[in-house]
């Protein structure tokens, strides 16, 4: 349990801060931005999204791994059942 309340804290965090920083670089982003600016803000933007994923990837890895175990612990006793 202790891993999954550290998942979920990180990830909440995470999408948090993605949240408002993207919202910030929207703001930002104008028609008449400097063409060096627009390349920084759309770095940045790429920059956090691959770090959001990276997160989820490793929560829903969390996750499925939970589910794999449960589901084979379940196939396991309903297969001494059957005999």
């Amino acid at each position: 349990m202790d891993l999954t309340r550290r998942l979920l804290r990180v990830f909440g965090v995470k999408v948090t801060d993605y949240e408002e920083r993207t919202e910030r670089i929207r703001a930002e982003i104008t028609n008449d931005l400097p063409t060096a600016e627009l390349v920084r803000l759309a770095g940045e933007a790429v920059e956090l999204t691959a770090d959001l994923n990276r997160q989820l990837r490793e929560m829903s890895d969390h996750i499925l791994d939970a589910q794999s175990i449960v589901l084979a612990d379940i196939k396991a006793a309903l297969d001494r059942v059957r005999g």
